[in-house]
């Protein structure tokens, strides 16, 4: 265990808590400070304040499952995130989806086969 001296009279504790502008981030990287209660808080804020399951930690997708059925997976929302970038809209599998997509696309274009719907 490490132990880490604080002066409390001087008022040296160390700035742990990430700015106002920065709560409710749609992706963690962004956070100043990126330790665990910060992640925790801006998931809480995200999910129950904005009604967000999704966010993202740089190219990884983090979910909360809302324990319901979400109207967040017709074809509008396929639609939406068709031919975006990942950080263009937010977080979403489908903008997961279309970011693998395009980076198959281009690799090797020629392998690369979805029926039309």
């Amino acid at each position: 265990i490490r132990e880490y001296p604080i002066d409390v009279q001087n008022n040296q504790l160390p700035f742990l808590r990430n700015p106002d502008i920065l709560v409710g981030e749609n992706d963690l990287t962004a956070l100043s400070h990126l330790h665990e209660p910060a992640v925790l808080h801006n998931l809480k804020v995200r999910f129950l304040e904005s009604n967000h399951i999704y966010t993202y930690c740089g190219i990884v997708l983090v979910a909360i499952n809302p324990y319901e059925q979400l109207p967040i997976y017709g074809q509008d929302v396929i639609y939406a995130y068709s031919g975006q970038n990942m950080g263009d809209m937010d977080p979403h599998i489908f903008a997961v989806a279309e970011e693998a997509y395009k980076q198959m696309a281009r690799v090797d274009p020629d392998t690369l086969y979805l029926p039309a719907y």
